[in-house]
């Protein structure tokens, strides 16, 4: 007999009413749920409080809001598979959508809790308690005799609930908990986990869910006490007091404990949240501290009980997983790297928040922990230089090399031979642009290619006559001319992400994937995992050239120097170029 495979989520496109009658669907979709008609209701493959959910969104939905994403479970066949709704365009009362499969894993206690709705019969099994809401009130039950300990409205509950488990609201990381757990439960967000250390050390589990429509309650918060002094991973008095994870002694010594005594087979991940600072200095320390506790809370959701994390740094964090099958790895940092992504509500929504993880797995890499985190911290700067928001685990045959250039660099670096030669570089550069020897442009733009290490370098100007761009140059690796057409197209505006100064830097222009569409997949055609684009304007802002420079995948940083002086001679080769059209 045939394994029946669990379907997946790809490609899916369909348009509905705030009603979620659905009024056009493509193949994919009905070949999903294997029907030919679609004139059917969003509803009847959802959850009830799912589709109360989506209708709400739909109903206060705008195009020009920030979040054009909401989350909901679909009914495929006996499987329900939680989707990501994204809104792609709003024409009157129709909104035409596509689906993303949420890769979140859960653990089989989450799974158990989730496929059986009736949560009585579940929660006698265990010696905890759980917090049940009905939209108004809230009561404390235990599931020893299934009777209420609590009855009462938000503030008295909240009150009777710190008293009852002796919660230790001393640590900002447990009061930041608290306070996300209650206001989660009030705007009907359920599916979360969150921890809250006891004033004994020890510490809460909160899980929450959602209740069955029978049920005269609507969300259940599943309430489980850890004796941490009785684990193995027992540091809970060595917590951080932010994130509420282990310090980075607490953590140092555990992964010490795993590799070097025990010889344990592990993986070590470290994780950096990239541009840290940028948020910090832009959208204050408050906001940077949320991002730091959820974050940190991916990070626990996402190992769960296959291992122990704790945070090293300011903005790093460090995993000691018990895996090291590469499968199970992946998924664990996919799980991280997407949770953080999808997590996490930027201030700015020309930004996302992303993060980086090197990984190495012992006993396969190294033998001891000093090496295997030297190993992890080198695959996290590869993953850096290659536009950050991936991972990369460490493999001898790929990576090694890389290890061997970059400590050759650093070696380079310490003695100032790194300097002199971009030194000298710069300035063959300068002279080539001054001397106007034949064909000078082209002989810099290609001297500039090579020292800034891109693959191609494209020149537009402006004409003030056909108010259009035209190509003057590409140089590099091929002649392909993916801007043009989208220059000139008036309805795109495509300078509108340059910034104050007229220059656009992306790192990796897959974050442009939720923010344009349009704009993501001019970049893929092309292979272009960087950019910086470069707008010159003469003083009379008469004659613009606009200057780009695009790195193609696997991606890599531009160098903060080397952005300097490559916008330094984008304009002093504009201002020749704008002497030739004046003349």
């Amino acid at each position: 007999m045939a394994r029946t495979q669990k379907r997946r989520i790809s490609d899916v496109e369909f348009s509905l009413n705030k009603d979620l009658h659905i009024s056009w669907a493509n193949r994919s979709f009905s070949m999903l749920f294997n029907i030919t008609n679609t004139d059917v209701s969003l509803a009847d493959v959802i959850d009830a409080a799912d589709a109360d959910n989506l209708k709400h969104f739909l109903q206060n939905f705008s195009s020009k809001n920030r979040n054009h994403y909401t989350v909901i479970n679909l009914k495929v066949g006996k499987n329900k598979i939680a989707c990501i709704l994204h809104v792609t365009k709003k024409q009157g009362d129709v909104y035409t959508v596509n689906l993303q499969e949420l890769p979140y894993a859960q653990d089989v206690m989450d799974k158990t809790m989730l496929k059986n709705r009736e949560y009585s019969a579940l929660l006698s099994k265990f010696n905890s308690y759980f917090i049940r809401y009905n939209g108004s009130k809230y009561a404390l039950t235990s599931t020893k005799d299934m009777k209420d300990l609590y009855e009462g409205n938000k503030q008295d509950f909240i009150i009777n609930f710190i008293d009852f488990f002796d919660i230790n609201t001393e640590i900002d990381g447990s009061k930041y908990q608290l306070s996300t757990l209650f206001t989660d439960i009030e705007q009907g967000i359920t599916d979360k986990k969150y921890r809250l250390l006891l004033t004994d050390d020890n510490h809460l589990l909160v899980t929450t869910m959602r209740s069955d429509a029978r049920k005269n309650y609507s969300i259940i918060g599943l309430v489980t006490q850890r004796n941490t002094a009785l684990s193995d991973n027992s540091y809970s008095e060595k917590r951080d007091g932010l994130t509420s994870l282990y310090n980075k002694q607490a953590i140092t010594d555990l992964a010490i404990k795993k590799i070097d005594i025990a010889k344990q087979p592990v993986s070590l991940f470290i994780i950096d949240v990239d541009k840290f600072k940028e948020f910090n200095d832009n959208f204050g320390h408050a906001y940077g501290d949320k991002v730091l506790v959820t974050v940190a809370k991916v990070i626990q959701d996402s190992v769960g009980e296959q291992g122990v994390a704790g945070r090293i740094g300011g903005d790093e964090f460090l995993c000691v997983l018990d895996k090291t099958d590469e499968e199970e790895v992946r998924n664990v940092a996919r799980n991280i790297k997407m949770g953080i992504q999808w997590s996490i509500q930027a201030c700015d929504p020309d930004q996302v928040v992303t993060c980086s993880i090197g990984i190495a797995r012992t006993p396969c890499n190294a033998e001891n922990y000093d090496d295997l985190f030297r190993l992890a911290d080198k695959c996290l700067y590869i993953a850096k230089k290659r536009g950050r928001n991936c991972y990369i685990i460490y493999k001898p045959e790929i990576h090694g090399k890389l290890l061997v250039e970059q400590e050759e660099s650093e070696r380079s670096t310490a003695s100032g031979k790194y300097y002199m030669e971009g030194a000298l570089s710069e300035m063959n550069i300068m002279k080539a642009i001054i001397h106007k020897e034949p064909n000078y442009i082209e002989k810099a733009l290609y001297m500039l290619m090579e020292y800034i290490t891109v693959h191609k370098i494209c020149v537009y100007q402006w004409n003030s006559k056909t108010k259009k761009f035209a190509t003057s140059y590409i140089i590099g690796k091929d002649e392909v001319d993916i801007r043009l057409k989208h220059l000139n197209d008036s309805a795109e505006d495509y300078l509108k992400y340059m910034n104050a100064y007229d220059f656009l830097h992306l790192d990796n222009v897959n974050n442009l994937d939720t923010m344009d569409k349009k704009r993501f997949h001019m970049y893929l055609e092309d292979n272009v995992a960087s950019t910086l684009e470069i707008l010159c304007k003469s003083e009379d802002e008469k004659c613009k050239v606009l200057i780009c420079l695009d790195i193609y995948k696997p991606s890599r940083t531009f160098q903060a120097q080397k952005i300097v002086f490559a916008i330094m001679a984008a304009k002093l080769i504009s201002h020749e170029l704008f002497c030739t059209i004046e003349a």
